[in-house]
């Protein structure tokens, strides 16, 4: 989208110039030529003016995909921590079921449930925006 509207300012600004070489030379001379030649300036420099603004929306389009592409790098960041954090609960949470099963029933201790209910924590769809709220929820996620 951003190519597509600095590819348009580009095109502006070349009729801008064909309109400006063309009324330049025209051989008529008299007062209508010269309001037909200021009119052609004028003309030339409304082109010039939007072609500008369409610089400044290529520029925006750019910033917002930027913006918007930081915070999809950073979604799946946080994603893949949380999901590392809920594996390891849950590979701590059963290694505990293990030994308590293998008759060590002291395993279990507060530490271990804390493990558990991390590790029934809800996780949003991938990519979804939720992700940045994880950071709140679970300890240990950098951003």
């Amino acid at each position: 989208m951003a190519e597509r509207l600095a590819a348009r300012a580009e095109e502006l600004r070349a009729q801008a110039r064909e309109l400006h070489a063309r009324s330049e030379t025209v051989a008529w001379v008299s007062v209508a030529a010269d309001r037909m030649r200021q009119r052609a300036c004028d003309r030339r420099d409304e082109l010039h003016a939007v072609a500008d603004a369409y610089d400044e929306a290529a520029q925006r389009v750019r910033a917002h995909a930027d913006r918007v592409q930081h915070l999809l790098d950073l979604i799946a960041d946080i994603e893949k921590q949380v999901h590392a954090i809920i594996a390891g609960a849950l590979e701590r949470a059963n290694a505990a079921v293990d030994a308590v099963v293998g008759g060590i029933k002291a395993a279990l201790s507060s530490g271990d449930e804390a493990d558990r209910a991390i590790a029934k924590t809800p996780t949003p769809p991938p990519g979804h925006r939720d992700w940045l709220d994880m950071p709140d929820l679970l300890p240990g996620i950098r951003t």
